[in-house]
């Protein structure tokens, strides 16, 4: 079936046109209101450019009844989100300097840490003769992992603590209630291409065999899933909000693990039978492969180690940026300090298919 392809590629094309618009609403709801920048980028924009991950998660597990995808597209978005971070950082560092970002980053980047950990226990800890406590069928790790999430909208700031300053004049035009429901719009569209991603992703695994559940999900999913959120970034970062850009992008990624956890919760009767697992919920994918992951198991370095490397390097970004002066009163240091952090997140990266 040739016309999969150029669909697949038409579908990509769409999620890039709407995240770029979406990515100017936020800027300008940003703009037209009190609302912290933090906040908008991520919980508001967070959400919206994460019901990819969502609907494809819900899509996988009910729809197309392979629940692997959900480990291959959330893990790999969250991981392939953090590099994107840090090379959009690199690319648009100019007037990094001199703008706005809240320490709150350093909290959400030190919460996505421990749900990465939290996730590694639960994914490879039975194979190392770690205890998993069961509560039913659903592992305790993803309950631990959505009551983090729900702390971090709940302690999250809501307002800016300072006036904000309008770096460009809206149109008069651009109401608020117009961009609120050309945003609602937009969600809705891009809701629709995330779904029919999962079709043509399963419809390509089949037509390519070699290709495993989590490796296309990874692939195919993880990386489609992720523009939304890189598109939208790379709109407030050349707008200069890169405050409502941290959030979106570090947002997303815990709204990935709340996804990932909400799949655990649905998942463990929607397998298919023919896998044979023996222990229900999502959190056990790693049996349906066949092969008890060991240290150097790929899955583990690149969803698990890996993972955690690059959101303590962005946990460490955030606090230098937030914390000290590197940035403002040594801009040669800082820029160092940049191409240092987008240099080893990608060759990390790169490393990491390379060993695969």
């Amino acid at each position: 079936m040739w016309w999969i392809y150029p669909v697949y590629v038409i579908d990509l094309a769409a999620m890039i046109f709407l995240s770029f618009f979406l990515g100017n609403l936020v800027d300008m709801l940003d703009k037209k209101t009190k609302i912290s920048g933090a906040f908008i980028g991520g919980v508001l924009l967070a959400t919206v450019t994460s019901l990819p991950e969502l609907f494809t998660a819900l899509s996988s597990v009910f729809l197309v009844h392979n629940a692997s995808y959900v480990v291959g597209d959330i893990m790999g978005s969250i991981i392939f989100d953090l590099v994107v971070l840090a090379l959009e950082v690199f690319i648009f560092v100019k007037h990094f300097h001199e703008a706005k970002f809240q320490a709150w980053h350093i909290w959400n980047g030190i919460f996505c840490t421990v749900m990465f950990l939290f996730s590694c226990y639960a994914f490879f800890g039975q194979f190392w003769g770690w205890p998993q406590i069961m509560l039913g069928d659903i592992n305790l790790m993803s309950i631990l992992i959505f009551v983090l999430y729900v702390v971090t909208l709940i302690i999250q700031p809501k307002e800016d603590g300072e006036e904000k300053e309008e770096e460009e004049k809206i149109d008069e035009k651009w109401t608020l209630k117009r961009i609120v429901v050309l945003f609602i719009i937009s969600s809705i569209l891009l809701i629709a291409t995330s779904i029919a991603l999962t079709y043509l992703t399963d419809l390509i695994k089949h037509e390519i065999p070699a290709l495993s559940g989590s490796v296309a999900g990874a692939i195919l999913l993880g990386i489609g899933t992720s523009i939304p959120e890189i598109i939208s970034t790379v709109q407030l970062f050349r707008k200069k909000n890169y405050d409502a850009g941290f959030g979106n992008m570090i947002g997303s990624c815990t709204f990935d693990f709340g996804i990932l956890a909400l799949a655990d919760f649905l998942s463990w009767h929607q397998i298919h039978p023919d896998l044979n697992v023996t222990i229900a919920g999502i959190f056990t994918l790693e049996q349906i492969e066949g092969v008890a992951p060991t240290f150097l198991n790929n899955d583990f370095l690149q969803f698990g180690f890996f993972g955690l490397v690059v959101s303590t390097l962005t946990v460490l970004f955030c606090f230098l940026r937030a914390k000290t002066k590197f940035f403002q009163e040594k801009k040669v240091l800082g820029y160092v300090i940049t191409g240092f952090y987008a240099m080893i997140c990608l060759a990390s990266y790169l490393l990491i298919f390379i060993l695969a």
